[in-house]
């Protein structure tokens, strides 16, 4: 058992808002307007010889999970769902034909919401589309968001006719009391049941969300829920510190009369799951991730090739993300843009025939060199600081006081974080971001 007093210690001074880092700057610095042209010159720039990756947003979801912090509406009908599906192929029709020839898909992934939501027809509608604006071929990795609770044979039947190669169920937590409070109700059978369907149809590649820290946690019920995780024997999990933005999603305070783990309790979860997984051969990947050692995830990892983007940890080497439906992110070596967050805007714009772009942010040269020390830090827990002389600045100051609290160790240029400091890496890597400034309500905390 590591020291209580001094992991309460390092709470109190670190466990701040802070970044994700699934980009630099983060989105919440997407302040600068992105002009038809602009996307039009980003989207035009792209080399036709080099694949992409592609993101389709779908916006809908059966009922409301009250820890819910995504771009998501409830529905009780199909009928926004057709309409909606409508624009995303004129937005996909209307971004292909803005890039160079048919350019070469790396991976394409379905988030949401629950993207199985949708109708297996529609899906398909989705996936036809997008290939006769770009090359889907059989080297094309589809990964796709589910929920186990409506996901069924029908549904797989669709996603192993498609090609799909990776599902991620959003599991969370397997304790009744638990999935009570966030009104998410699943049953470890219910979730058994998909996994072998999905393994009955050939889909091989499964993922599993859990959160930690959600109302009526302990570290009793969620080192029981990484034991079932475990006993199921998915390839990834992503084990993510439930982010609790009020400010933001008002129905998260429906939780608050729920009794939740302070940041001492979270800590001592993570370290419960922890030692779960890895006693079930599971690799710890990055901050929040773990994978089976057979899993491309750990193989990159070992051979330092892991990437970071705002799916999380990945190998995907795509220089250019392109994201379709509303609030849906896109991502080139030198901008972001994000889609409108309004879906009466994101019609309008679709039948005016504009990209519905809102926001982004375009990356100085200083940016796209920070971008990669701070995605060196949340990858492999070190970096020569020796690449990085011209953005440093002041970090260095920052960095020692850091490293007397035994957070880091720097050797001459190169920095490595300790173990002690692996939880607070986003700490780390907010000292090389010029524009972090350290505010509540913002974003989640450090733990």
């Amino acid at each position: 058992m590591k020291n209580i007093d001094n992991i309460n210690a390092l709470l109190d001074k670190y466990n701040y808002s802070v970044p994700r880092y699934t980009s630099f700057p983060p989105a919440t610095h997407f302040t600068q307007d992105i002009s038809q042209d602009d996307y039009a010159d980003l989207l035009g720039g792209l080399p036709a010889s080099k694949a992409v990756s592609l993101y389709v947003h779908i916006p809908f979801c059966h009922e409301l999970c009250l820890y819910c912090g995504c771009n998501t509406k409830i529905l009780n009908n199909y009928s926004p769902v057709e309409s909606y599906i409508k624009l995303l192929l004129s937005e996909i029709a209307l971004v292909g034909g803005a890039t160079t020839n048919k350019l070469p898909v790396n991976l394409l992934h379905f988030g949401g919401g629950s993207p199985n939501y949708l109708k297996p027809h529609d899906l398909k509608k989705i996936i036809n589309k997008i290939s006769e604006f770009f090359d889907v071929s059989s080297q094309t990795q589809i990964d796709i968001e589910s929920d186990p609770r409506y996901l069924d044979d029908k549904m797989i039947n669709c996603f192993a006719d498609i090609g799909v190669t990776r599902v991620s169920l959003g599991v969370q937590d397997f304790n009744h009391e638990v999935q009570t409070a966030i009104n998410r109700i699943q049953p470890f059978s219910q979730v058994e049941k998909c996994v072998k369907n999905l393994h009955n149809h050939g889909i091989n590649k499964i993922n599993f969300d859990l959160i930690i820290g959600l109302p009526n946690q302990s570290i009793e019920t969620v080192t029981q829920t990484a034991e079932l995780a475990a006993s199921l024997s998915p390839n990834r999990l992503a084990v993510f510190p439930y982010a609790h933005v009020p400010w933001m999603k008002k129905h998260q305070k429906l939780l608050e009369k729920y009794p939740m783990a302070d940041g001492l309790e979270r800590f001592l979860m993570n370290e419960a799951v922890d030692q779960v997984l890895t006693s079930n051969n599971y690799k710890a990947i990055g901050t929040d991730h773990y994978a089976r050692n057979d899993d491309s995830l750990a193989i990159a990892q070992s051979q330092g090739r892991l990437k970071r983007n705002f799916q999380g940890y990945t190998t995907d080497i795509s220089e250019a993300i392109i994201g379709f439906g509303h609030s849906s992110i896109s991502s080139f070596k030198t901008a972001y843009a994000q889609n409108t967050l309004d879906p009466v805007a994101y019609r309008s714009d679709i039948n005016d025939g504009k990209f519905p772009v809102q926001r982004g942010c375009t990356l100085s040269d200083n940016d796209q060199i920070i971008s990669r020390l701070i995605e060196g830090l949340m990858c492999n827990f070190e970096v020569d600081l020796g690449n990085y002389k011209d953005v440093l600045g002041n970090s260095l100051n920052s960095l020692k006081t850091l490293e007397k609290d035994g957070l880091i160790v720097i050797s001459g240029m190169h920095l490595k974080i300790t173990d002690t400091g692996k939880p607070f890496t986003r700490i780390v890597a907010s000292c090389f971001d010029p524009y972090f400034e350290r505010q509540e309500n913002q974003h989640a905390k450090a733990i």
